[in-house]
């Protein structure tokens, strides 16, 4: 943002916010909101999903969606090396569990709100350990997603992890990718 003007950087996010914004809904994700140049996207929304088949293909959904975002965010980061752009980061926190979905605000200003400690775990997956960086996406997720996702997933541990604000440590591993089926 020190280097391009407002105009610019605008133009740059939207690019990058339209792509992914694409492939949540492509994987059957809801996005909640932007956060900057983030996205808070959420599976298995809005009706409540509570069969195990349910639940592991939302978390399928979202850890694909996670490696397609990965796979573009390589593309789009060719091409603005091409016509001079830095090359952008990402990284994805995905955590399976419980939330309920809803209008939050006040009588003035409601918004689509996703409360529940599991928002809370992904969010500090994905701010986990910011400069453990190995690749331009980093996908974290927890055990409890990993027992849902069947063995074509490849996977690193990080193992048992303290995460801000949680009294329980969470299993942690990285997605590297997914074997063709």
């Amino acid at each position: 943002s020190e280097q391009y003007s407002p105009e610019q950087l605008l133009a740059w996010l939207n690019e990058y916010l339209d792509e992914m914004a694409h492939l949540v809904q492509q994987h059957q994700g809801v996005i909640n909101k932007f956060t900057g140049d983030g996205i808070m996207a959420v599976f298995g929304v809005p009706i409540a999903h509570e069969h195990p088949d349910e639940i592991q293909r939302d978390a399928c959904n979202a850890v694909d969606c996670a490696i397609a975002m990965s796979h573009t965010l390589d593309t789009l980061n060719q091409t603005w090396h091409s016509q001079g752009l830095p090359k952008v980061e990402m990284r994805v926190g995905i955590f399976t569990g419980p939330v309920v979905v809803g209008s939050l605000g006040s009588k003035i200003r409601l918004e689509y709100g996703v409360i529940g400690d599991s928002v809370n775990i992904a969010s500090r997956l994905e701010s986990l350990d910011k400069e453990r960086q190995p690749s331009p996406c980093r996908i974290l997720i927890a055990q409890q997603t990993q027992n849902y996702l069947g063995e074509n997933y490849q996977l690193e541990t990080w193992g048992a992890t303290s995460l801000k604000g949680k009294a329980l440590q969470v299993d942690v591993f990285r997605v590297l990718g997914k074997d063709p089926a």
